[in-house]
């Protein structure tokens, strides 16, 4: 046995350790963004389910996640965000049992979907969050055209409960980037950030217990 692979599971359980022992919860609700060649490989999806269950054990009650198709040719993004959809609802029923999913395709759809428990997942097809508010508003328009609402009564509580994701992430991950791209716009305002240079699927478990812990040492200021 070398040194490397006698060290990773002690420092794993020493993160663990440090998770636990911690006074500051685990983040309740994380944000990962992907591309969609990081789930084409059958690795990508491994990594991902593997990822839910370590959020999972770690108390973590929701994860949103969002897959930027970055194929301009409107076939080709319909077809990849198909087979896309196909597999991870697949997945989500062999491999997370009880875990309740929601599944959006390229205009804010919904694929498929399963009531859950005490976790549950959030996937955005190349659904971003521009589209998300736009969405919103034409929809709320409607209302008024329709009179069910009142021009005056229109505010952020009411936008906001015509969002697909309604929940603020705590944190989100970029993982092989710097810059977030177009998810959650609304709800991530005064969500922490994690970016790392390690590329999905060269993704560990103990870096996504890296990050879990730093959450766990940050001191938020919502904006402040």
């Amino acid at each position: 046995m070398d040194l490397l692979s006698f060290g990773y599971p002690l420092y794993e359980r020493y993160l663990a350790w440090q998770i636990t022992r911690s006074t500051t919860k685990t983040p309740a609700h994380v944000a990962i963004i992907l591309k969609e060649t990081d789930l084409l490989d059958p690795k990508g999806m491994e990594k991902l389910l593997a990822a839910l269950l370590t959020f999972k054990k770690f108390k973590v009650e929701l994860v949103s996640i969002y897959v930027d198709i970055l194929k301009t040719d409107q076939p080709v993004k319909t077809e990849l965000a198909s087979t896309l959809g196909t597999r991870l609802e697949e997945s989500f029923i062999d491999l997370l049992s009880g875990t309740g999913y929601e599944i959006y395709g390229l205009e804010g759809e919904i694929k498929s979907s399963r009531q859950g428990g005490d976790f549950f997942v959030y996937v955005s097809l190349g659904f971003g969050g521009r589209g998300e508010i736009t969405r919103s508003v034409l929809s709320i328009l409607e209302e008024i055209k329709a009179g069910s609402i009142r021009p005056e009564e229109v505010d952020e509580k009411m936008l906001e409960s015509h969002l697909l994701v309604k929940h603020e992430p705590d944190i989100m991950i970029r993982s092989g980037g710097q810059k977030l791209s177009d998810f959650l716009v609304w709800q991530s305002v005064y969500s922490e950030l994690y970016f790392t240079d390690v590329n999905w699927e060269d993704v560990r478990k103990i870096d996504l217990m890296r990050v879990i812990r730093d959450f766990q040492k940050r001191q938020r200021r919502y904006g402040r």
